[in-house]
């Protein structure tokens, strides 16, 4: 019965999360996030670290996603066609190449950055304020379990 009602719960969850998936769906959401919106989770992963880490190596963003290097060779390769990021040889260490973002790459993080905060606040004004907190800390406690 516990498992049952498990399963309904999952369920539940499973089709509330795609509803609010779907709000980058919106044609305002596609024409205000071009960039952003036309990449794969990996790729906007990577424009964030690089931004928060110019000069970053592969091998730490490797560590940092927990990618094999074949993949994110294939997702760096993708988005310097794209003309997201370039590759130089890095001062820390001249064996190796540091990312840094194009113009592209910057406006592309900003977009990012402002739909995410868009979406986010749109959930969060559903909320009164002792909602948002007693939701933040549940967000909190389920980051922290799945972590451990």
């Amino acid at each position: 019965m516990e498992n049952l009602i498990f399963n309904q719960q999952v369920q539940e969850f499973n089709a509330l999360w795609h509803q609010i998936l779907m709000l980058d769906q919106k044609k305002d959401f596609k024409q205000k996030y071009p960039n952003f919106l036309e990449l794969t989770t990996n790729e906007i992963s990577v424009i964030h670290i690089v931004s928060e880490n110019p000069d970053i190596i592969l091998k730490s963003i490797c560590e940092i996603l927990n990618l094999p290097k074949s993949t994110l060779t294939n997702t760096i390769n993708r988005l310097e066609e794209k003309g997201y990021l370039f590759r130089t040889i890095t001062k820390k260490d001249l064996r190796s190449y540091g990312l840094s973002l194009t113009e592209k790459g910057i406006q592309t993080q900003k977009e990012h950055i402002e739909y995410e905060h868009q979406v986010f606040g749109k959930i969060l004004e559903t909320l009164d304020i002792e909602e948002r907190i007693e939701f933040l800390m549940l967000m909190k406690k389920i980051t922290m379990k799945l972590i451990k």
